[in-house]
């Protein structure tokens, strides 16, 4: 007897949640809190997002989209990783060069998270860490219609969809 092998994960979402929640921006920007110093110091010409009079801070982190539960007025934010972020853990730009840190399978490399909101950025005053205001979801389900939620409104690609 062959046992069945399930390539994804058979998850659940809860309908009524779905259909409460409200995109309210798909805006690209940099995410509050998402930006650093570069990592050790290091002038990379690579990178492209750079921030500040000296140019010494990275934007690592970009929002893609922020979405409301209407009934609890919960918020919940999707951001991405940057190209940039991708070059800081990639020191290396003769191992990693800027042609290949551009090409689209890289890209497609930058991480995508959804964390929930617990706090308005502008009640903590100067931001130095996104988890500073979000903070992960710790329920499978929430997370789960949350990703089908930014598939449906076409934030996420369907490859993207099945990653999580």
């Amino acid at each position: 007897m062959s046992k069945v092998k399930y390539i994804d994960p058979v998850r659940s979402i809860e309908p009524g949640f779905l259909s409460r929640l409200e995109l309210v921006s798909d805006h690209v920007m940099p995410l509050a809190g998402g930006s650093g110093p570069r990592v050790n110091n290091t002038k990379d010409p690579r990178l492209s997002k750079l921030q500040g009079k000296e140019n010494n801070l990275i934007t690592y982190y970009e929002h893609i989209a922020t979405i409301r539960d209407t009934k609890s007025s919960i918020f919940y934010v999707a951001f991405r990783e940057t190209p940039d972020a991708l070059f800081a853990r990639s020191q290396d730009p003769v191992k990693y060069p800027e042609w290949l840190m551009k090409t689209q399978e890289k890209i497609n490399e930058c991480r995508i998270f959804i964390y929930k909101v617990y706090r308005h950025p502008k009640q903590v005053g100067v931001l130095t860490s996104f988890e500073q205001w979000l903070c992960p979801i710790d329920e499978p389900k929430v997370f789960d219609t949350l990703v089908l939620f930014l598939g449906k409104n076409n934030i996420l690609t369907p490859e993207q969809v099945k990653a999580y």
